[in-house]
């Protein structure tokens, strides 16, 4: 705990994003912890590979790196999903054109029979695809617990499972779907519904959107 509060601490002051100059001092003071005490842990973060240190005439200079950004922002998704008290999150992103593999895989009858068992809809065979506006809002989703779509085998190939999350795109229910193998990026969202939501919503390549997250 002790450990975690530093890095907190640390990266209050900054350290996520630069080198900082810190005292143990300063430190034990605002932590209400011995020097001694901060010194050891200091050592602890460093040996972890959670920050790096360099000892100066005055102190030392620490930034938090990658491995201690990806502690904390784990934490933070973490803490967002017990302390919120909504139930929906927005993901905004841009309509575009996708690379039309959705249609193919939604045909298959063993995709299409899983999705009306655990979403309760058969959905067009199709996507909506979204760049979004903020990659980690998917990231946000990877981490967290979906509708899980099994993977199945079908003449010797493998097609994988697909996490799913029910949504709201301009009122109307879809679902967002996260592959385990897809050929998109961090920054394209695909959404799928009873519907071919182009026509159903009048959309095309460029229109915002925003899609409410049913979690």
């Amino acid at each position: 705990m002790k450990e975690l509060k530093t890095l907190i601490n640390l990266g209050k002051k900054g350290a996520l994003r630069k080198k900082i100059k810190i005292t143990t001092i300063e430190m034990g003071r605002e932590l209400k912890t011995p020097q001694q005490t901060v010194s050891r842990i200091l050592t602890k973060l460093t040996k972890k590979g959670l920050i790096t240190r360099e000892e100066g005439i005055r102190g030392c200079i620490v930034t938090i790196t990658q491995k201690g950004k990806q502690l904390l922002n784990d934490l933070n998704v973490d803490l967002n999903e017990i302390f919120t008290k909504e139930k929906e999150f927005k993901i905004k992103g841009k309509v575009v054109n996708g690379l039309k593999d959705g249609k193919y895989y939604l045909n298959l009858n063993e995709y299409k029979k899983n999705i009306k068992n655990k979403l309760d809809f058969i959905p067009f065979p199709g996507t909506l695809n979204i760049m979004l506006d903020e990659e980690e809002s998917k990231e946000r989703l990877q981490r967290m617990n979906g509708i899980k779509i099994e993977g199945f085998k079908k003449n010797d190939r493998m097609f994988g499972s697909i996490k799913c999350f029910k949504c709201r795109l301009n009122d109307v229910d879809a679902s967002i779907i996260i592959p385990e193998r897809s050929h998109y990026g961090s920054n394209i969202l695909e959404i799928i519904s009873q519907f071919e939501l182009r026509k159903k919503l009048n959309l095309k390549n460029g229109d915002e959107v925003i899609v409410e997250v049913i979690k």
